[in-house]
């Protein structure tokens, strides 16, 4: 009977181990190679696809980088549209009406989408993983770039010597006075006033509801100053090129566009959110097969870094690093993640919603 008992717990053992590696073997399992990647698109000749970003210089680049070459190599019609938005995302699937096939959303988003039921699982078995940055190929969605939030400031009002040097001095009206302008969601507002807080890096997550707190009386500081609260990624530039504003939170690829145009403004990375964007299919999108092979695709070593080409993003790809155009070194996230706060997508994926709610409620009053 003894003898018994311990085979069948010796057998539980076993299946465990094979159920581990059963996982661990599906969720690191190569994909398509580039050959079959390019195969399998070979079929949707002649067919569309609907893929949607975030508009201005951002998506500028990514026409540059993957819509059009990915469409005049394999003769597939791009229809883009923009911006992303999560909720349409919701809509279009609760009313049976999905009309975009891929979406470009922050990293931090789609764990929650894809938990609730509006987005695909990605295709591990066409998506090669093998080499991408782990926390970009998640159950329901794929990296596309690295990307920061971070202060940017004009410098013919504060010169060198009289210069802010941490997003932290924000917060310092005093010193630094004049009109700002910042996010009109939480998360990198959430880190900015954790550095001012005085949060090292590393101490930041996971945010605690006392930290929360603590984030909302220093919030409170400083929105009498905050002029204009930016929805859309090309509006904290512009707003910094006319002078509308003299300091403003940013995506670090769209002030890097404006700086290279001439514009006096600059970029100060310690104590920015280096984030991302992925890559996720709604729910009964029209062309699901053919949008899997679009990220699929754009995974690709030998693809995935050509958004740097075009605008100061990173790659995801870690064999696509070495391919990053020189011009950018220097200025991609990836050159300053020592001073930056790496985002916790996991703990925003559980509880954005939450957060957001708490903020709109903030911000009202």
């Amino acid at each position: 009977m003894g003898k018994q008992k311990k085979m069948v717990k010796l057998s539980f053992c076993l299946g465990l181990v094979l159920v581990f590696v059963f996982s661990a073997v599906t969720i690191y399992a190569a994909g398509l190679t580039a050959e079959q990647v390019k195969q399998r698109l070979e079929k949707f000749r002649g067919q569309s696809l609907v893929i949607v970003s975030w508009g201005g210089s951002f998506q500028e680049a990514q026409r540059k980088a993957l819509f059009e070459p990915f469409a005049k190599e394999f003769g597939i019609k791009v229809i883009e549209d923009s911006p992303s938005d999560q909720a349409k995302i919701r809509a279009m699937v609760k009313t049976n009406s999905v009309t975009w096939d891929v979406v470009d959303l922050g990293s931090y988003y789609p764990d929650n989408l894809g938990s609730l039921g509006f987005l695909e699982p990605i295709d591990y078995s066409i998506v090669d993983n093998t080499d991408l940055l782990p926390k970009f190929a998640a159950k329901y969605h794929v990296g596309t770039i690295t990307y920061s939030d971070i202060l940017a400031y004009r410098t013919d009002v504060f010169p060198e010597g009289q210069a802010p040097t941490s997003t932290a001095d924000f917060w310092d009206i005093k010193k630094f006075p004049g009109r700002r302008s910042m996010y009109a969601l939480p998360l990198s507002n959430y880190t900015f006033a954790m550095v001012a807080l005085g949060y090292k890096p590393d101490e930041v997550y996971p945010l605690t509801d006392e930290k929360i707190a603590q984030i909302y009386k220093k919030m409170d500081e400083v929105k009498p100053h905050v002029t204009v609260w930016w929805k859309a990624g090309a509006q904290p530039a512009q707003l910094l090129v006319d002078k509308e504003v003299v300091m403003a939170s940013a995506w670090n690829g769209r002030i890097e566009k404006v700086i290279r145009e001439g514009a006096p403004i600059k970029i100060i990375w310690n104590g920015g959110a280096l984030q991302g964007d992925s890559w996720c299919i709604p729910k009964g999108a029209p062309n699901k097969e053919l949008a899997m092979l679009f990220i699929a695709w754009q995974s690709l070593p030998e693809i995935n870094w050509r958004t740097s080409k075009y605008i100061s993003y990173g790659p995801i790809n870690k064999k696509s690093f070495p391919k990053v155009d020189p011009l950018y070194k220097g200025a991609l996230p990836s050159d300053f993640v020592d001073v930056q706060v790496p985002t916790d997508f996991a703990w925003w994926s559980q509880y954005y919603s939450r957060e957001l709610e708490r903020w709109n409620e903030w911000k009202l009053k």
